[in-house]
């Protein structure tokens, strides 16, 4: 994030420096927009909802999504990159928050009521997914970063499926 600037984005993208920050009035705007193409909310909330033939347990169905998107070829590259600059540089930081806050976080709450309780346990599982995802995949901590997939599945799984399901008095969610 710190070493790009705007110009050379759209040099290599081979159009006007001017239309960049037209579209997107600041770099901090472009890396938001970037991270919808990275990490589709509307992903995480198919795996919710589920459909028929899906995986019964709604934390599998998000633990598995969302580990698919860090393991796929086309997009495990750019969700390390993603990552590493959102805790590295306070502009980066500061668009992954919106990003998470806004679109993931507006999406994932809106399946389960929408309110404030809704928020906060999209912030729980999110919360596990991405300390999962920092461990595993970026700091490469073993033995998360050494297990197989499914095994990462079955034991983040639980506690996934417990934020976004069990009555708000067993969470201790304030009313």
């Amino acid at each position: 994030y710190e070493k790009t600037t705007l110009r050379a984005i759209a040099e290599e993208a081979r159009v006007d420096p001017s239309m960049l920050l037209y579209l997107f009035g600041s770099k901090e705007e472009l890396f938001r927009e970037s991270l919808r193409l990275i990490i589709d909310p509307e992903v995480l909330v198919a795996a919710l909802t589920g459909t028929g033939d899906d995986e019964p347990d709604i934390g599998t169905r998000m633990v598995r999504t969302y580990l698919g998107v860090w393991e796929a070829p086309e997009s495990s590259a750019s969700m390390r990159t993603m990552l590493a600059s959102a805790t590295s540089n306070p502009d980066a930081h500061a668009a992954f928050r919106g990003f998470m806050q806004n679109y993931v976080l507006t999406a994932v709450s809106g399946v389960l009521g929408g309110d404030e309780q809704a928020r906060l346990r999209a912030m729980l599982a999110a919360s596990s997914l991405v300390g999962t995802a920092m461990l595993r995949y970026l700091i490469c901590v073993p033995p998360l970063s050494d297990l197989p997939t499914e095994d990462v599945v079955r034991l983040v799984a639980p506690t996934v499926t417990r934020y976004l399901t069990a009555d708000a008095d067993e969470l201790g969610l304030p009313l």
